[in-house]
């Protein structure tokens, strides 16, 4: 039966969510990985090229491959911090093996020195996984004072609520139910990845220009457990009990991308190549769910509150939410060269810039549509929309900022059959130290339902080393050994300043470190 449809109707179904500025940046960061050549060399491959990871940011580099190619990527990651900083107890760790890539590339015969490529890949773009901990003194500061001043101000997100619901009934005070911490600790462990499924389509004119473009899907698999325990005081420093503090989100969605390059040599007769490449965002489309809690274990030696003559009583609340959201990560642009000596020598350089501040947060809508058939009858239509979220994008412009990122490496082969690789990377800080901060005030259901604690990352530094084996005609073995180094403050949850009608509470900072060993194997084929 042939329909005619026309809109009736359209109703909006579900709340507009949105999402804060600290989950939305992990989405949008990307660790080095992919083949343990592309690893071993540092990631440089972008105008050298003959590589299949390539095609997930310069996909030209794919059309310089002459010979199709299978291969599969495994590797383990052990991930590592330091203790006793500054006296304090501060790491990082977690060990887990993973599937790193795997895909193949079909070339084509061409004609005469034109050769066109297809090929797929699959990589994890981004490992979630890592333990951090951290413990600290506070000195005039308290979750439980952040809470009561949000009320103060009228806004405040779902953790304080849960921590007023707490102490409102337990101690009294002109600032509602709050009371002083003199220190805390805290733990959180993180699990999941980002998989990258990308098809590309390159190739080569005349051996001197190659061009590519590659389409990616991505799927977003992340989830966090954390606790924030800090032991309340009251104002002869005797010891009152524990606040405790929990946060359980996972990240689940898809996103979309699309990646252009182009490699030229300037000069014919000279190896000498140029690469530029540009990604698009990747357009998110995402669901979180987060079960939220908070409980107050009273220390039974000093269970009286002098002021009101108050028994204190253990106590808890907790909340769970589920809501859609979208993410718009930023632009990516990149510069690379590259010169061989032969067959024995390849040197790679690479300078990419992307603007993190520029990340769109976007609030989610769902909505149905009710169409007549022309027959009489109706039927509705489920779809969703989005748009920015301003007042969290505002946020994000003063925490994130431009990075960029610096890759160079070398392949040395001293036998035909041997390759030895070196690589290093520059990343700048996605994170203002000076200005980086969540705001759990902001008037928007991104930072109303976020964690309270949040790590300024700083620059990442990345060496790589890689070996290469040609065991058989087509046959090949790759290791890649990589080490990431990369230091951070951890805030237990954001400073707020002195009002007219609240006080200050400014958190102790807590330096952290992730460093991360990685070891790469690749086992591929050329026929």
């Amino acid at each position: 039966m042939k329909y005619i449809l026309s809109t009736f109707a359209i109703m909006l179904t579900t709340a507009a969510m949105a999402q804060e500025t600290y989950e939305s940046a992990q989405l949008a960061t990307e660790d080095l990985n992919g083949t343990a050549r592309y690893v071993g060399m540092g990631g440089a491959m972008e105008a050298l090229g003959a590589d299949i990871t390539t095609m997930h940011t310069n996909p030209a580099g794919v059309g310089m491959m002459r010979r199709s190619w299978i291969g599969i990527t495994g590797g383990a990651t052990i991930q590592s911090g330091t203790e006793n900083v500054n006296g304090i107890f501060n790491k990082t760790g977690v060990t887990n093996a993973d599937l790193d890539q795997v895909g193949f590339v079909y070339s084509t015969d061409g004609s005469g020195d034109n050769k066109w490529n297809l090929g797929f890949n699959f990589r994890k773009s981004r490992n979630f996984n890592e333990i951090l901990t951290a413990a600290n003194s506070l000195t005039n500061a308290s979750a439980s004072t952040k809470s009561a001043i949000g009320k103060v101000l009228g806004r405040y997100n779902y953790s304080d609520y849960l921590v007023n619901e707490v102490l409102n009934s337990q101690f009294t005070s002109d600032y509602a139910g709050y009371a002083y911490a003199d220190g805390y600790a805290f733990s959180s462990e993180n699990s999941g990845y980002i998989g990258d499924y990308s098809f590309n389509f390159s190739g080569n004119l005349h051996n001197r220009v190659f061009l590519g473009v590659t389409v990616g899907l991505k799927s977003v698999h992340y989830k966090s457990s954390s606790e924030y325990v800090e032991s309340l005081i009251d104002t002869k420093d005797d010891y009152r009990g524990d606040l405790g503090l929990y946060d359980y989100r996972k990240i689940t969605g898809t996103g979309v991308d699309v990646k252009f390059g182009i490699i030229f040599r300037p000069v014919e007769t000279s190896p000498f190549r140029v690469g530029l490449y540009i990604n698009t965002p990747t357009w998110y489309r995402l669901t979180c769910t987060t079960e939220q809690g908070a409980e107050f274990l009273v220390n039974p030696l000093n269970n009286v509150d002098a002021a009101t003559g108050k028994v204190l009583v253990d106590d808890s609340y907790y909340n769970a939410t589920t809501w859609d959201y979208n993410v718009n990560t930023p632009w990516k642009f990149g510069l690379s060269l590259g010169h061989t000596w032969g067959n024995n020598v390849a040197l790679g350089a690479t300078y990419q810039y992307s603007d993190y501040s520029a990340i769109d947060n976007r609030i989610a809508t769902s909505a149905t549509r009710e169409y007549y058939d022309g027959w009489g009858g109706w039927y509705e239509e489920a779809y969703r929309s989005s748009y920015s979220d301003d007042i969290m994008n505002r946020n994000t412009e003063q925490a994130l900022k431009g990075v960029h990122l610096l890759k160079v490496g070398a392949e040395v082969k001293p036998v035909p059959d041997v390759a030895i690789r070196l690589g290093y990377n520059y990343q700048s800080a996605i994170y203002d130290k000076s200005r980086g901060s969540k705001d759990t005030t902001l008037d928007t259901d991104g930072s109303y339902l976020a964690s309270n604690s949040f790590t300024n990352w700083g620059d990442t530094h990345r060496v790589t080393f890689g070996l290469g084996f040609k065991l058989a005609d087509g046959l090949n073995l790759d290791l890649a050994y990589q080490y990431a180094m990369t230091k951070g403050d951890f805030y237990p949850f954001e400073s707020m300043d002195k009002t007219g009608d609240t006080i200050a509470n400014y958190p102790t900072t807590t330096e952290v470190q992730d460093n991360r060993h990685q070891i790469s194997c690749t086992l591929g084929y050329r026929f």
